[in-house]
């Protein structure tokens, strides 16, 4: 090339270096899916009005959603402070890199795509690397936002029980006795059952062995 490729901003840098260092820690390694994840957290906050990672009472106005149970997915929910536990992180396996922040005051949300082509332009960025896992862990924090995602404005409709804090009523079931959380109820004919009951588990019994 004749000249360096455009970079991001040395404050957008550091802010990268930093969250990617306690993505990576929390993780328990570094990756090229870790910075990846920090960056779509802090560019679909970004877009919608938010810091990265979100503060308080911020962090209640928004749900995010995953695409795929890859490192990319730890690393979302580390830089942006979203969490499974506090419902306020979906994972919906689509085999996607991809993450979507939806903003519930406004009922908009950005959906942050990973570009493909992004692997092919990281010798450009980080020519000084040998090896491409090195490559991509270095291009992919100093690459312009628009090399690395492709962005789209979507909306999310989430029922009552999907919402962030929401206690939806327990509901034993019909058939074991068990209590049924968070709106999981299945209903048989005219019978309310747990997803075990109903057939619709994820995995099948067997018989203990002596």
């Amino acid at each position: 090339m004749d000249a360096s490729p455009a970079t991001i901003s040395p404050q957008r840098r550091e802010q990268i270096d930093n969250l990617v260092r306690t993505a990576a820690a929390a993780h328990g390694h570094l990756c090229p899916g870790q910075v990846i994840g920090v960056r779509m957290a802090i560019l679909g906050l970004g877009l919608l009005g938010y810091p990265c990672p979100l503060g308080y009472p911020e962090i209640k106005n928004v749900v995010g959603f995953v695409e795929i149970e890859r490192c990319l997915a730890d690393a979302v929910a580390t830089a942006s402070g979203l969490r499974l536990g506090r419902g306020s992180l979906k994972f919906v396996n689509l085999g996607l890199l991809a993450a979507t922040f939806h903003d519930l005051p406004s009922g908009r949300g950005v959906r942050v795509v990973s570009r493909d082509d992004a692997r092919a332009l990281a010798a450009d960025y980080a020519p000084q690397e040998s090896g491409d896992h090195a490559r991509q862990v270095a291009a992919y924090r100093v690459m312009p936002d628009e090399m690395l995602f492709d962005v789209h404005w979507v909306k999310v409709d989430l029922a009552p029980e999907e919402m962030p804090g929401a206690r939806p009523p327990k509901i034993p079931c019909q058939q074991c006795g068990i209590d049924v959380r968070s709106g999981q109820i299945r209903i048989v004919g005219d019978r309310r059952l747990c997803a075990v009951c109903a057939g619709q588990a994820y995995f099948q019994p067997m018989e203990e062995k002596d």
